[in-house]
């Protein structure tokens, strides 16, 4: 068996966030999580209680500027990744670092103004082929929220952003003020249920977490 400190980083799979004023995190969903670092609060609630493999997750997360200058972010950018040893799937959104020569795409969030996303992820899960109440499958969900604080560096770009549909180059001066300028939010973990599904001819998974389960 891989050392179970092994992190899974899946990327290519992942669905796309997009901004949704529209949508509302409902703050009476048990599912929903709060972050706050500084002025900036998230509050997150899942789209599904229950996992399986690959563990698709959905998240609706909106993002409260209590600053008194704008932030920004990196709203098409997301990936899913878990850790055997906490039993946690973690989603995190935005950028902590531009991939690649340009800039990714920004949604602005103005002082005092409250922003709505939807996005998710996609890993797989990795489990023993043995049913026991202590395989470590996944138990939480944690989502991790990566906003550009300063965006005075980036005026210009986001400028011509807004213009045209080419995304607008980083030069290495612009790359070290974004990883200078990135603040991100931890929200609380979120309790989920796995739903294993057994490979070929192996044995069903599923668990029930000791003393009761989730």
């Amino acid at each position: 068996m891989q050392h179970r400190n092994a992190l899974l980083t899946l990327s290519a799979a992942l669905l796309i966030t997009t901004a949704v004023d529209a949508a509302k995190v409902d703050m009476k969903d048990p599912r929903r999580a709060v972050g706050r670092e500084d002025d900036v609060r998230v509050d997150a609630e899942l789209t599904q209680d229950t996992v399986a493999s690959p563990a698709k997750v959905g998240v609706t997360y909106q993002i409260q500027n209590l600053t008194q200058s704008a932030i920004a972010i990196a709203d098409k950018i997301s990936e899913a990744s878990y850790d055997a040893d906490t039993q946690t799937i973690t989603v995190a959104f935005g950028a902590e670092v531009p991939d690649g020569s340009t800039m990714p795409h920004l949604v602005v969030i103005k002082a005092g103004e409250t922003r709505t996303f939807r996005g998710g992820g996609s890993v797989p899960i990795v489990t023993a082929n043995v049913r026991s109440p202590w395989a470590p499958v996944p138990r939480y969900v944690q989502i991790k929220v990566t906003v550009l604080r300063d965006l005075k560096p980036f005026a210009a770009l986001i400028e011509q952003q807004e213009k045209s549909a080419a995304a607008p180059p980083l030069n290495n001066d612009a790359f070290d003020r974004w990883v200078n300028s990135v603040g991100s939010v931890f929200l609380n973990p979120i309790p989920v249920r796995y739903q294993g599904r057994a490979p070929q001819g192996g044995i069903d998974v599923e668990q029930t977490a000791p003393g009761g389960g989730i």
